[in-house]
């Protein structure tokens, strides 16, 4: 690579500093002069910038804020994955994803070359800034070898910034006392380049909102957080550095389209851009920002506002719609629980609860032994006040409460046709608790600590259809499904299903139907060799508009609505219905056993073993019309067996699995991934290639055959040493393959 001369940066007046509020300084900064020319040096020449893992976007707030590298999300989305920003007299560059500061990250593209005059541009118009990083020393000597006086700063870094000029530090190692020492660094004319990832965060932070993260308490004084949500590349396996920067980059410059007497954009791509610049600013602004105040008073306009629907979703391009929406969902969570309000849309979905439906109190004992969320029976009503209190020897914090099973994010989606966030769950401390949600939904009970036996006593909710096999008896059951909650559940130790309440009083006894569900869940857990009582039951919920797909595996597994009938009828149910066993089948692989290319797959070996052991299909049928007639391995053949071909047709690998299926049993697939469950740490795979040579060494010594020829037919990839570990064993292959 060309060394590029880094250009002398231009002389700026210093900005005033500004008045700290709660945590951090609230107010937004004045805009300083030119950042487009920044950006441009930084830029200069350079073509591509490394993704690490899965970015996630970048929020600017106002003119002391630029984008340096966009990513897509969605077709009509640009959201900054790099940006910088003047602060008081300093100057801080924000990277969207934790691996930015990583030595691997700076070995792609242009990476290098960018952190690198990142760091010269925080550092001001030093010739040779002195620069600090905590925690990583790989990071200092990777900025070394470009030329940079970086060294490992001490545990107690925050406390010992003299003669450093430029920090570089990752958002999810700060402490809460080293982020006041940071801002004053930086006020004082130090530069920061500081790497985090929202969504991840999050992940690892269930019960905390976005503008908690600890790069948002550090740097949304200076114009710059860390958003929810995730961004595609946009060059190769990366994002362009001379991509166009979008005309609409900042929320100052969306809320200016959206305050417009009209509120409407000259495109729909420009409106997209602006909802989804405001709509991610309002969960990282906190309250008294004044940007936050901006979006605040949007409310206050009267805008006629309509709920959202499927025959009336609020689309991406209708940017004022979608920031008023997300505004309500953002103050709703930011609002005491007395006086939280149904919100018009809950109405829509999940649905109303009959104003006359009485509400009722109940005592339950729930065994805080079994993980996930314990139902109650009783629902929330939208805007209803409810108080649960634990019982006596409850350690605060042992539990939390969850209003509503329907816990997808859909701020990513185009189209909403229902509002993105209507899930609430609130910590349980001593004495009693109050919560509330302007959506309503199911109450559960989720123990955080496995303490035994805890009681709970809930007040202000109303009955729900509820059936729990082996304890609900008929007569409980013809009472229960004539509950008023517009949503239901039945369940078993094993599976637990979430559906509208009217498809649950049309089911005369669930009996048959759990029966069958407890079946397909024992299917799965003896093909993978996991025990059949589950420590924490498997979730399936209906729901109007999912995150991703048609369906999605996690906790719970998330269907669109026209599954219920399948989830329900014991009929459907016998008969296989591949999407659930497939969603199901997701829960049950693991890494070791499933690499590149076969993470659509190896889910279907379950749905498989399930339709052959538990299920009727149609007589001469597998559950799918790819698996009865599969794509053509002669095509593939001829096509040369190309593994990249093989990898994005999950029903033409599925095929290689069925072939090693048909000849040696669901029994080789047992003692394979028993295995692989009683495996020491060291002796996991760890690379892609690990996974496909341990893959087909363990699988030939299970089955006693040599599947190296097999595998080279397929074109399916592995080492010779693996190959020639089993050369003892004789060569096998399907009587209808031919040898390559």
């Amino acid at each position: 690579m060309l060394h590029h001369r880094w250009p002398t940066p231009v002389n700026r007046s210093p900005l005033i500093a500004l008045v700290p509020i709660l945590a951090g300084v609230l107010a937004p900064s004045a805009a300083p002069a030119d950042p487009p020319d920044a950006r441009s040096a930084i830029v200069a020449d350079a073509d591509s910038l490394a993704a690490p893992g899965i970015p996630g976007p970048l929020v600017l707030l106002d003119g002391s804020a630029f984008p340096i590298a966009v990513g897509r999300q969605g077709r009509s989305v640009s959201l900054p994955v790099v940006a910088g920003a003047r602060a008081g007299r300093g100057r801080v560059v924000a990277f969207g994803h934790t691996g930015y500061l990583d030595g691997a990250a700076l070995g792609v593209g242009d990476t290098a070359l960018l952190v690198e005059r990142c760091v010269r541009w925080s550092g001001g118009d030093r010739a040779s800034p002195r620069v600090g990083v905590p925690h990583d020393a790989g990071l200092a000597e990777a900025l070394g070898v470009r030329g940079l006086d970086a060294r490992v700063l001490p545990a107690d870094w925050s406390a010992r910034l003299a003669g450093v000029d430029v920090l570089c530090l990752q958002t999810h190692r700060l402490r809460d006392g080293d982020l006041e020492p940071v801002r004053a660094f930086i006020r004082n004319g130090g530069g920061v380049l500081a790497s985090g990832l929202g969504w991840g965060w999050l992940q690892l932070n269930p019960t905390k909102a976005i503008r908690e993260h600890p790069g948002n308490r550090l740097l949304v004084w200076a114009g710059i957080g860390w958003a929810d949500g995730t961004l595609e590349r946009t060059r190769g396996e990366g994002y362009a550095l001379d991509a166009a920067i979008p005309s609409i980059s900042r929320v100052d410059q969306a809320l200016g389209l959206i305050e417009s007497p009209d509120g409407k954009a000259a495109s729909r791509e420009e409106g997209a851009q602006a909802g989804a610049i405001a709509g991610a600013a309002i969960r990282v602004l906190p309250e008294g920002h004044a940007l936050f105040d901006r979006l605040r008073r949007l409310l206050d306009g009267g805008v006629a506002r309509r709920a959202p629907s499927t025959g009336a979703p609020v689309r991406v391009g209708e940017a004022r719609e979608r920031v008023l929406l997300a505004l309500e969902v953002e103050l709703e969570h930011r609002t005491p629980p007395e006086e939280v309000r149904a919100h018009p849309a809950a109405a829509v979905f999940p649905g109303p609860v009959p104003p006359e439906a009485p509400r009722v109190g109940r005592t339950i004992a729930i065994d805080a032994g079994v993980r996930g969320w314990r139902g109650t029976g009783l629902y929330a009503p939208p805007g209803g006040l409810v108080t649960v209190t634990l019982g006596d020897g409850v350690d605060p914090g042992g539990a939390r409460v969850r209003i509503g099973c329907h816990t997808d994010r859909l701020w990513h989606l185009d189209d909403w046709r229902r509002a993105p966030d209507i899930a609430r769950d609130f910590p349980l401390g001593t004495g009693t608790t109050r919560v509330a949600s302007a959506f309503g939904g199911l109450i559960y009970i989720e123990p955080t600590a496995r303490t035994g036996a805890i009681e709970v006593t809930i007040d202000g909710g109303v009955e729900a259809p509820r059936f729990v096999l082996g304890s609900t008896t008929p007569e409980q059951w013809a009472a229960s499904r004539l509950a008023p909650a517009p949503w239901g559940e039945i369940e078993t130790a094993k599976i637990i299903v979430s559906v509208p309440a009217e498809s649950l009083r049309a089911l005369d006894d669930p009996t048959a139907v759990l029966e069958m569900w407890d079946r397909i869940s024992d299917a799965h857990s003896t093909l993978g060799q996991t025990p059949l009582a589950r420590e924490r039951p498997e979730r399936f919920v209906a729901d109007e508009q999912i995150s991703a797909g048609y369906m999605h595996a996690g906790y719970p597994i998330m269907t669109h609505l026209d599954a219920v009938d399948e989830m329900t009828e014991v009929g459907r149910l016998r008969a296989g219905p591949w999407g659930l066993l497939h969603e199901l089948g997701h829960n049950h692989q693991e890494g070791e056993w499933t690499f590149a290319g076969t993470g659509e797959v190896t889910c279907n070996l379950f749905a498989l073993h399930a339709i052959d052991t538990a299920c009727t299909p149609a007589e001469g049928s597998r559950g799918h019309g790819a698996v009865d007639q599969p794509p053509s391995v002669e095509k593939h053949l001829a096509d040369g067996a190309r593994f990249e071909a093989w990898q994005r047709d999950p029903f033409l690998a599925l095929h290689m699995y069925v072939q090693l299926q048909r000849e040696f049993g669901w029994e080789t697939f047992k003692r394979v991934f028993a295995e692989y469950r009683a495996l020491p740490a060291g002796d996991r795979p760890r690379t892609d290639a690990d996974k496909r040579d341990q893959w087909l060494v363990r699988f030939s010594r299970a089955c006693g055959r040599n599947l190296g020829p097999f595998f080279q037919a397929w074109g399916v990839p592995t080492g010779d040493g693996a190959r020639r570990s089993i050369a003892d064993l004789p060569e096998w292959m399907p009587a209808d393959m031919p040898r390559p």
